[in-house]
């Protein structure tokens, strides 16, 4: 996926409560950015051309090219299901 692509669907869920998660390409599992307690704080491109996702408790850098969706998972009643 493209960094712009992949940024652009995760700052509208900034400081939201639920959970952001990543499918990554040759992996069985999904890995989840943030949780109900640590909501994402902020998303950006870094020079390198990785993704850095920011909570109050660290940070994930991560390969974009790598991610093929993007699912939100949000509380009952706010919406949420898969990007593509």
């Amino acid at each position: 996926m493209d960094g712009s692509t992949l940024v652009e669907l995760i700052k509208p869920l900034i400081g939201k409560p639920g959970q952001v998660r990543l499918l990554f390409r040759g992996l069985s599992g999904r890995w989840t950015l943030n949780d109900d307690k640590h909501p994402l704080t902020a998303v950006r491109i870094r020079a390198d051309g990785l993704v850095e996702t920011l909570r109050d408790d660290g940070w994930d850098a991560f390969d974009p090219a790598d991610v093929v969706a993007v699912e939100w998972v949000s509380r009952e009643g706010e919406g949420g299901g898969q990007y593509l």
